[in-house]
């Protein structure tokens, strides 16, 4: 049969047309409804996780904290018995403390899960409030850290001098240079003390 010969197609009716579209529409919404479902219960399961996550987290660093602070009492004890040691040998008299410990340890307060749901996107699914108060437990977290470094460097500085051979604190300057050592370690355990405290009270808070 010769192509000019062959029927040609209906035309759509108006009615068939808008069918046509209306099933393609409906397909169309319903895909992207499905890809929404599946893209909302995965931010809710990356949030579930995070929050998870972070809970663990701050539980732990508690448990590391308050180890830590129910030793202060010890550590500052050791503090002022190089002090008084010092004093004794200035004042010309027998010393009563005979060994002088400088010994520190720190808390292992970690802050990997925090920082994973900020890398993953997780905060940014999260409640303002819920964030915020994160936030500002971290950050007292970070400038609680901050006070040990110094009390490392100078519990060190003070011990090397102290356990030097001979007699360390034969000269006035080396027992003004361990005393304001010994000084300075004092109070960043004091103002570490009080920082503990808060933080210890915000960990507390947010596993409630």
């Amino acid at each position: 049969m010769d192509p000019i010969d062959q029927p040609r197609r209906a035309r759509l009716s108006a009615g068939e047309w808008l069918f046509q579209l209306t099933t393609i529409t409906i397909g169309v919404l319903i895909a992207l409804s499905f890809d929404a479902a599946l893209r909302w219960n995965a931010d809710r399961t990356l949030v579930a996780e995070a929050r998870a996550t972070i809970a663990l987290e701050i539980a732990d660093n508690r448990h590391e904290l308050d180890a830590h602070l129910a030793a202060y009492d010890a550590r500052v004890s050791s503090i002022d018995d190089g002090l008084k040691l010092i004093a004794e040998i200035e004042a010309g008299v027998e010393p009563t403390i005979h060994e002088v410990t400088l010994g520190f340890s720190f808390p292992s307060l970690n802050d990997a899960g925090w920082q994973t749901a900020e890398r993953t996107g997780a905060i940014a699914l999260m409640d303002y409030s819920e964030v915020q108060e994160l936030a500002e437990l971290y950050a007292l977290q970070e400038l609680f850290t901050d006070t040990l470094r110094p009390v490392m460097v100078g519990s060190t500085e003070a011990g090397v001098i102290m356990n030097s051979p001979g007699d360390p604190f034969a000269s006035q300057a080396v027992r003004e240079s361990v005393r304001s050592r010994l000084l300075a370690v004092r109070a960043y355990w004091e103002l570490g003390r009080q920082l503990g405290a808060q933080l210890s009270e915000s960990y507390s808070k947010h596993e409630r």
